[in-house]
């Protein structure tokens, strides 16, 4: 009786390409997962500082994104309110503060520049006290009109005073 022989299926057969291919990806995985945690930071110290009036505007933009998403619920106006004042706050310090963009503008044009931002974030700062009324008095449809009013500033903002990102 012969004797039976061991036979591996073919994508074995060539084990030393296979443990290099192992190599390769446990390779793979290792760096990835070395590297990924300091992506962040990385991107961050890029881009440098946050100015203060970035922090601001993101503590603004977080709130305005959670009152867009919840300004038609009654149930939620207690909530709404508090997010409203945290848009006052950050709102009124962002009115004493300058964008970066001014510093890119010629001397001369500066202070009018300045001077058009200050106006139009105190037209965002008073269009927040019709907002805060409508919402005592649970008048949620008016609140909604107000906060597409707000990001419709909030845009126009954004395109006279905030450097636009080129993408691709």
């Amino acid at each position: 009786m012969p004797e039976p022989t061991l036979t591996f299926p073919v994508f074995l057969t060539s084990f030393s390409s296979m443990n290099s291919l192992l190599k390769r990806a446990l390779l793979l995985i290792v760096t990835l997962s070395v590297i990924t945690p300091v992506l962040p930071p990385l991107h961050a110290s890029a881009g440098g500082k946050h100015s203060e009036l970035e922090d601001a505007m993101e503590k603004m933009n977080g709130a305005y994104r959670k009152l867009r998403r919840q300004v038609a619920d009654p149930t939620k106006n207690a909530n709404s309110l508090e997010l409203v004042a945290n848009l006052r706050a950050a709102s009124e310090k962002s009115v004493d503060l300058a964008p970066k963009l001014a510093a890119e503008r010629p001397e001369a044009e500066r202070p009018a520049f300045i001077a058009a931002y200050k106006k139009q974030m105190q037209e965002f700062v008073a269009a927040l006290a019709p907002l805060e009324a409508a919402l005592k008095a649970n008048n949620n449809a008016e609140a909604e009109k107000i906060v597409a009013d707000l990001g419709a500033r909030q845009k126009q903002g954004h395109k006279d005073f905030k450097k636009q990102e080129k993408k691709g």
